[in-house]
């Protein structure tokens, strides 16, 4: 059972200049009662696709759990991605939840079945031509691309798009615990939820690479948790879809970066630079701050670019013989020698005890 924290919380760092550009990705699945509904309905006109093996095409509104894709409120779904048909539900719009400078996230009730929504939406500015933009609604559009096609019990499950003259909006089920991150604000985790927490995001980062998908942003905030304890990675804004490697700019939040990717020069780096991440939040989760804690963006990128240093343990954290181990296969400095998540998901470290099962957020 998590129990109080002696350090302060993992979420309190500064973002960094290169973190994602959806700046509300650490606060929009936060718990909010569903009693502060606003009665506001909307009509959305749903072409629905199903991803699941059964090879159905449709599904009525109140079934829907399996990969819609969302059309304009007109119907019209030419810009929405592939779809086979349509059908229309109704959303009451809950509060804000958060609001960023370019985005803002709410919750919605679809009264067809009762089932909570969370909702990002980018508004669109008529006369606003800028790169920000531009990059705001390309990576938003990225990130619905990426999570159309997926279908895991560790990954937020996506619901649908929907474009508009004015606004561009991505629908994901809501996760009502919230996120790690937000978790450790109030408590500190058991070992055993650790590794339970671990082994998920694991299980999760072994079904994304094995679809080629670096995720790329890994950090507390960007998982969220069932109040049953089930782990499912989010925050797909920065995610790309590789045939073996990515040559890009630096992308990600520093405090979580691999070494290879703060300055790549051009070099391809691979699905090993999640799993320096993962060792980030494995972190994060034994001292409840987050990596690099105390330290500025600049100072970090030269300790892991030129000195070759991964996070430090702080000094009032003893960790266990397994989870040091495993903490230094996830910070191995060469990509190489770094396990895959399959191959890290087998350690020791992760093993619970017959069993033991998730007994709240208390």
């Amino acid at each position: 059972m998590p129990h109080s924290p002696t350090s302060s919380s993992s979420s309190s760092a500064t973002a960094s200049p290169t973190e994602m550009l959806d700046d509300t990705d650490d606060l929009w699945n936060k718990p909010l009662s569903p009693s502060k509904l606003k009665v506001q309905i909307e009509n959305i006109s749903v072409p629905i696709t199903s991803s699941s093996t059964s090879g159905s095409s449709t599904l009525p509104p109140s079934s829907l759990t399996s990969t819609p894709s969302l059309g304009t409120s007109d119907g019209n779904s030419s810009n929405s991605p592939s779809a086979s048909g349509s059908t229309t539900f109704k959303l009451v719009r809950g509060e804000l939840i958060s609001k960023g400078t370019y985005d803002r996230v709410y919750l919605a009730l679809n009264t067809s079945n009762g089932e909570m929504v969370a909702v990002k939406e980018v508004e669109i500015a008529s006369n606003d031509n800028s790169q920000r933009q531009a990059m705001l609604i390309q990576a938003l559009k990225s990130e619905t691309e990426t999570l159309k096609d997926l279908d895991h019990p560790n990954i937020v499950q996506y619901l649908g798009f929907e474009e508009t003259p004015s606004n561009l909006s991505i629908f994901l089920e809501y996760v009502p615990g919230g996120s790690i991150a937000n978790l450790l604000e109030r408590c500190k985790l058991t070992e055993d939820t650790t590794k339970s927490f671990t082994g998920q995001i694991l299980d999760g980062l072994e079904y994304l690479h094995s679809k080629n998908i670096l995720h790329r942003d890994l950090r507390a905030d960007n998982i969220l948790i069932e109040m049953n304890g089930i782990c499912k990675i989010s925050g797909f804004s920065l995610s790309k879809r590789t045939g073996g490697g990515a040559a890009s700019p630096m992308q990600g939040t520093v405090y979580w970066m691999a070494p290879e990717v703060i300055h790549p020069q051009g070099k391809l780096y691979t699905a090993k630079v999640d799993i320096w991440s993962l060792g980030c939040v494995a972190l994060e989760m034994w001292t409840g701050v987050r990596p690099w804690n105390g330290e500025e963006v600049v100072a970090v990128m030269f300790k892991l670019w030129s000195s070759k240093l991964p996070p430090p343990v702080p000094e009032d954290i003893i960790l266990s013989e397994l989870a040091d181990d495993f903490r230094r296969k996830c910070f191995a400095i060469n990509p190489d020698e770094r396990p895959s998540a399959a191959e890290l998901r087998k350690h020791e470290y992760l093993e619970l005890p017959t069993g033991w099962l998730f007994d709240g957020f208390t």
